[in-house]
């Protein structure tokens, strides 16, 4: 008889109900991670955060299903603690059962992981072929694995060892989505934002990982590396094909960290894409100025996209340069590239981030500036957020500009929590809702901007009075 594996996504809610930070995870991952085991465990997934469980009735699924190993992902760190929830529900429910942690924050952060008892295995880095060598292992059928696993000795001591990336995702299956009731994640009602899905039924599809640009304050290179990885174009327009066959999917949105760096490669894609005939419309959230060309935007519109979200940061070139460390060669460069975007019938959402350890106030408005005038149809403003593993992080704690002591920071993406002597995080917070209100809002843009939220003028500006209503400071 196999053992049992259950891999799950601990409720968001059970730590707070926040409409602007909570969401509903795809279940890629874990349909990933049962594909790459389901031949040596039998595998059940349970979702308690998209179907918004409880403490109780998570527990009750546990206790019935009985599992040998319990695989606990949790994406960010700003969820941290429903990872501790979720292994004490487990261990309280039989202390044998065997509890693996995973995922960004893990990865990020796994001493502080560890130091839960509750929890026996962390997975630092990409978990797939390391969650199958660590089961067998504890199947008694392989040694110890010898990269990614956070673990303790017979002495209880923490042993680390160095992160793992799965090197060639040409050999990674398709996620096995009868693991799930694919149905239900597939999104067939309109989300009001600027993120939607460019038509209904909708879903998320990754192509690559990682990114080389090594900007200060992204955990990407730390979770996914510096080298870009790129799936088979014949395995990503497969699962496509599959998607749009058994639910209708008619839009997708890419949630690469960089597609569009590979050059050549994505280009590749794009032909491949454009020569299947998918007839899907398409989005992609994370796009480099840099790496666009007159054909690759001309590729992009052919192959069906429709939005691009442009990662600027900064309107001050000291900023980018210093602090940021981001490849923007030019920002005088940058409307023109949008424009020339635009001109394909693309729509473009720029976005930018204040309130960097260093950057003055004269910076901070420099960038404000930038983001009104760089021919973006939406921009978004967010406050600086240092992350572990980043170097924005390191600047943070080297210079003393955080408001909390590092061993008591909390990922909270709403507000600043950085010091200046010029400014304070407060002025940080107030600024970034009131200018994001002023850019985007204009009385010639919010019908346009209304429009690309999927919602009406008077919805809008109920939202917008709800997020300068939600300005309360927790520092």
């Amino acid at each position: 008889m196999k053992k049992k594996l259950l891999l799950t996504y601990p409720n968001q809610k059970w730590l707070k109900c926040d409409l602007v930070t909570t969401w509903k995870n795809p279940p890629g991952t874990l349909c990933l991670l049962g594909a790459m085991v389901k031949n040596i465990v039998d595998v059940k997934i349970i979702d308690t955060n998209f179907y918004d469980l409880s403490k109780e009735e998570f527990r009750a699924e546990v206790k019935n299903y009985a599992p040998d190993y319990v695989g606990i992902s949790v994406l960010t760190s700003e969820y941290a603690d429903i990872l501790d929830v979720a292994a004490d529900i487990v261990k309280n429910i039989d202390k044998s059962i065997l509890t693996i942690a995973g995922g960004v924050h893990v990865t990020t952060n796994y001493l502080n992981v560890m130091r839960n008892m509750d929890i026996d295995y962390a997975c630092r880095g990409e978990g797939e072929n390391l969650l199958r060598e660590l089961l067998l292992h504890l199947m008694g059928k392989r040694e110890l694995p010898k990269k990614g696993l956070i673990y303790r000795d017979a002495e209880k001591n923490i042993r680390v060892q160095d992160q793992v990336w799965f090197e060639d995702l040409t050999k990674l299956p398709l996620p096995d989505y009868s693991l799930v009731n694919f149905e239900d994640y597939i999104w067939k009602q309109a989300r009001v934002g600027p993120s939607g899905f460019p038509e209904l039924p909708g879903t998320y599809i990754q192509a690559t990982r990682g990114c080389p640009s090594q900007c200060s304050f992204c955990q990407v290179n730390v979770i996914s590396g510096l080298k870009i990885r790129c799936r088979e174009p014949k395995d990503v327009i497969s699962e496509l094909i599959f998607l749009k066959k058994n639910y209708g999917l008619k839009s997708f949105v890419f949630i690469d960290d960089n597609l569009f760096l590979t050059g050549k490669k994505a280009k590749h894609l794009l032909r491949e894409m454009i020569k299947s005939k998918l007839d899907l419309r398409w989005q992609c959230g994370s796009v480099a100025l840099n790496a666009l060309d007159e054909e690759m935007v001309d590729l992009m519109k052919q192959s069906g996209c429709e939005v691009v979200g442009v990662a600027i940061e900064s309107g001050c070139e000291r900023v980018l340069r210093e602090i940021v460390r981001k490849r923007i060669q030019k920002l005088k460069e940058i409307p023109q590239l949008i424009k020339m975007i635009k001109s394909r019938g693309i729509t473009v959402r720029a976005s930018f981030i204040i309130g960097f350890p260093g950057e003055t106030w004269e910076e901070i408005r420099e960038t404000i500036r930038f983001a009104e005038i760089c021919n973006a149809d939406y921009v978004k403003i967010f406050a600086a957020v240092p992350l572990r593993g980043t170097q924005l992080w390191d600047m943070a704690i080297s210079s003393n500009a955080m408001n909390l002591d590092s061993d008591k920071f909390s990922v909270e993406w709403r507000y600043s929590q950085i010091k200046s002597d010029e400014w304070t995080s407060k002025d940080i917070s107030i600024l970034r809702v009131y200018e994001w209100d002023r850019i985007n809002f204009s009385p010639d843009r919010i019908k346009a901007v209304a429009k690309m939220w999927g919602c009406s003028i008077e919805e809008l500006s109920e939202i917008r009075k709800k997020t300068r209503d939600s300005l309360e400071f927790p520092m």
